[in-house]
């Protein structure tokens, strides 16, 4: 049985970003529970994607997308979840096949598509992505969801932290923990240059768990 959540469409007292980022993306998107977490669904991310980006999808060369959500409550800085997600493509042009290797919460996925669009979507798709365990979120409490979204993020240390994060053996989680979860303020309420080829800051309306 599923629930979706009451969002908020006034953005009132959001957390003090500085000069609240001009290059953070403000977005709608659907809190629904499902069981005992919480799942968000929300526009596709193609944007990351430009022209010669999606070009580049059948290279040969593999195209990885590494997206990382928090959950905080309205009014701080310190927030209640963390999740990491790293998706990969690669062409096979003797195959024509496009090959996917999807790391989420719930654990990894390898597939395959014959169209270069349907590629872009697995990677850039947001639909039903569970984010947080409902013991994380008490009813009433005010929350926001932000998100860093990285194409082909060059940093060593990144990628270590992502192949680290990862090997856990819980896909992208749904809790605290590691150097991912902590750096929420570093990368994204005082964002540095970013060593990606494209990078997408996107916050969420405000939402809250009504009460049964």
């Amino acid at each position: 049985m599923s629930r979706a959540l009451i969002v908020l469409l006034v953005l009132v007292g959001q957390v003090a970003h500085a000069d609240d980022d001009e290059k953070t993306e403000e977005q709608k998107m659907r809190f629904v529970e499902r069981g005992d977490v919480l799942t968000v669904t929300s526009a596709a991310l193609t944007k990351l994607f430009d022209t010669a980006a999606y070009d580049a999808l059948d290279s040969g060369v593999a195209s990885t997308v590494v997206i990382r959500i928090w959950i905080y409550p309205q009014g701080s800085t310190d927030p209640v979840a963390f999740v990491l997600i790293r998706r990969q493509v690669s062409y096979e042009p003797w195959d024509e096949i496009f090959y996917l290797n999807l790391d989420e919460p719930g654990g990894r996925k390898k597939l395959k598509e014959k169209r270069q669009a349907d590629a872009l979507k697995r990677l850039t798709a947001i639909e039903d992505v569970p984010i947080a365990r409902l013991s994380a979120l008490p009813f009433d409490q005010i929350y926001l969801l932000a998100m860093q979204v990285e194409l082909n993020p060059i940093s060593k240390e990144t990628l270590a932290e992502v192949r680290r994060w990862l090997s856990q053996g819980t896909g992208g989680g749904l809790d605290r923990g590691g150097a991912f979860f902590g750096s929420f303020v570093s990368v994204f309420v005082n964002p540095k240059i970013a060593e990606a080829d494209r990078v997408l800051r996107i916050r969420s309306q405000p939402f809250f768990r009504p009460r049964p």
